[in-house]
């Protein structure tokens, strides 16, 4: 009940949507939806906006990298390479920074 009341204060900051991402397709769905409720559940939405000037695959010591990909297994998505773990980090720092509504939107538009 917690984390519901965390995630709907965080979209009304943020002036997202609650992300369903059921716009994605269902075999790469799960990689999307755990990554977003790791970070959420974490609380670690300001450490993912904050610009990582190395790159999060080269933060993997850093506790809160180590902690959201731990917590993403634990979601039940065991699959990251070093890449796509880099890649769904930088893709949910864009939708942290510019909502999840504009994300939704761009990848669309990228993938008609």
């Amino acid at each position: 009940m917690i984390y519901l009341f965390i995630i709907i204060k965080i979209l009304q900051i943020n002036k997202m949507s609650i992300p369903t991402f059921d716009f994605i397709p269902q075999y790469d769905r799960i990689i999307y939806s755990t990554a977003y409720d790791a970070i959420i559940q974490l609380e670690l939405s300001e450490y993912v906006i904050k610009e990582q000037k190395n790159g999060f695959i080269f933060s993997q010591s850093s506790s809160e990298v180590s902690a959201i990909y731990d917590k993403i297994i634990e979601l039940g998505y065991n699959g990251h390479s070093g890449a796509s773990f880099g890649f769904i980090l930088r893709t949910m720092q864009y939708i942290m920074k510019n909502g999840y509504d504009n994300f939704k939107n761009d990848y669309l538009n990228k993938n008609k």
